[in-house]
């Protein structure tokens, strides 16, 4: 299997990706059975938030049957972390720890705290301010309970010495949810926090990757939103797999990553006026599967 880059771990616009790794690569070394336990955290944008910050406390694995839970960090992010500074490919670190090979059901989170800033332009209509504090919900307070999964959506998960990465995805733009109509008016009264998250093991997750390019001068191929939607998403439910989100380089690539085995329709975003050839591109995704050269090229007539 791939090995995870501690420094770098792909993302997903949208999506905040938690990755527990277990290898052997690297500075990582497995003796007699064990191996380092490490947690790192990464995330991109989400519309109308400038800054969408949690503090999260313990993050705990769980075996299956008999067993104690294994603490992998007493206070993952020490405080509040803007997860919009964990664009892209960027990590941090939220712990390590030591565990034994064998089966895992659950991980445990704990989101101790919330808060929320919006883009500028756009205020909260009770007091115009920006900022806001948000509720957690008792359950993320006490810690949440992510069932660990197989490609086919049963658990629990076989971990092997040296041989399994978990990625945790918080989906930002389902837990930092807008109330009210930002583009009326009416504007915005309130973010709820609802926590949407899921976990799954890397090895089974995979990767679509390409090119946005064009022929006229007057139009960047940067920062296009590129979708793979779910051709069946009865399947990715147990993941709580909606879409898969990228956002397009300078140079028009770009790689939407920890996605789950399945057929996915590919889309880009394309300013007004303006279209893709293809308008879409149907691919399947298989476990650990990179998918490459799913290129679009963008012409007018949109």
């Amino acid at each position: 299997m791939k090995c995870p880059n501690v420094g770098l771990f792909g993302a997903s616009t949208g999506v905040l990706a938690l990755a527990v790794a277990i290898s052997a690569c690297g500075d990582i070394t497995t003796v007699g059975g064990e191996t380092t336990l490490r947690v790192l955290l990464t995330d991109a944008p989400a519309d109308y938030i400038d800054s969408a910050s949690v503090d999260i406390g313990a993050v705990e694995l769980i075996p299956a049957g008999e067993g104690e839970p294994i603490t992998i960090s007493e206070d993952g992010t020490d405080g509040f972390i803007n997860l919009l500074d964990l664009a892209d490919a960027a990590t941090m670190l939220l712990g390590e720890a030591e565990v034994e090979a064998g089966a895992y059901a659950q991980l445990r989170l704990v989101v101790e705290a919330a808060r929320v800033a919006l883009v500028e332009g756009y205020v909260f209509n009770d007091d115009d301010a920006t900022e806001r504090d948000l509720i957690v919900p008792s359950g993320a307070q006490t810690g949440i309970k992510l069932k660990l999964r197989g490609p086919d959506g049963a658990g629990p998960v076989e971990i092997d010495a040296g041989e399994a990465v978990l990625v945790l995805d918080f989906d930002v733009g389902r837990s930092f949810v807008i109330l009210g109509n930002p583009e009326t008016p009416a504007g915005i009264h309130g973010v709820l926090f609802k926590p949407t998250i899921r976990v799954a093991v890397a090895g089974d997750l995979g990767t679509i990757s390409g090119t946005v390019s064009t022929a006229l001068t007057s139009q960047s191929v940067e920062g296009l939103s590129v979708t793979a939607e779910p051709v069946d998403p009865d399947p990715m439910e147990p993941f709580q797999t909606q879409a898969v989100m990228g956002t397009t380089g300078e140079d028009g690539t770009y790689t939407l990553s920890f996605v789950v085995p399945g057929t996915y329709v590919v889309s880009v975003t394309t300013p007004e006026g303006l279209a893709t050839e293809p308008a879409t591109v149907e691919v399947e995704v298989g476990p650990n599967e990179d998918v490459e050269g799913v290129d679009f090229s963008l012409v007018g007539g949109g």
